[in-house]
């Protein structure tokens, strides 16, 4: 079997939603602030799913800590799991303090802006070119950019 490779795949972000609970907060044991970013969009016409369009939704929980982030042999940083479902592609990434609020700040500046879309560029390590349902793999890569239309 080869090693695994980064796989690319991109979806804009259609939502997103902000949330800050109180309960979170409360309970330290959970080890986040209570501060919750996510944001969905949809994969279409992905490759990686032939061809399936399906749903994402990457959450960012806002630390107490700075996360400590495990690498690859390669020395690449994993910044989390992602999971492809029957029906859906999910992930959970814990991010510092100001990690959140630049994400959060430009979400508010640009998300509801006409004619601005914000393009997300996932990395995920892969051993071939087909990523199966109901599969875990290791996240290395989140991008983000703003396009506007021209």
């Amino acid at each position: 079997m080869q090693s695994s490779l980064v796989k690319l795949i991109n979806f804009s972000v259609n939502n997103w939603l902000h949330l800050y609970s109180l309960e979170q907060a409360v309970q330290k044991e959970r080890q986040m602030s209570g501060g919750s970013l996510s944001i969905y969009g949809n994969l279409r016409n992905c490759e990686l799913l032939d061809g399936q369009d399906l749903p994402v939704e990457i959450v960012f929980n806002r630390a107490v800590n700075a996360p400590r982030y495990e690498s690859t042999n390669n020395e690449m940083i994993i910044l989390g799991n992602i999971t492809r479902a029957e029906d859906k592609v999910t992930s959970t990434i814990p991010v510092d303090e100001y990690i959140f609020e630049e994400l959060r700040k430009n979400l508010m500046e640009y998300a509801d802006i006409e004619g601005i879309h914000i393009i997300v560029t996932l990395g995920i390590l892969l051993d071939d070119d087909h990523w199966p349902a109901n599969k875990t793999v290791k996240l290395v890569k989140l991008d983000y950019a703003m396009k506007g239309d021209a």
